[in-house]
């Protein structure tokens, strides 16, 4: 057994476009998820979304490594 605290796994490396997509798809989710009047999932996946995005613009400064 390991000493280590449970942990998720970090998201795996991808393109700064590819995390911004995946934002916007949940940004898209919450607001359908807003409309049909389920707030609380709508809170999460708008979360998420900005969780994403934020992420995005983390990589896009990033500097990609060297092979």
């Amino acid at each position: 057994m390991s000493d280590s605290p449970f942990a998720l796994p970090p998201p795996p490396p991808m393109t700064p476009e590819k995390a911004r997509d995946v934002g916007r798809a949940y940004k898209a989710l919450a607001e359908h998820m807003s409309e049909l009047g389920a707030q609380r999932e709508a809170g999460r996946a708008e979360r998420d979304s900005q969780w994403w995005l934020t992420y995005s613009l983390a990589l896009s400064q990033t500097q990609p490594k060297a092979p």
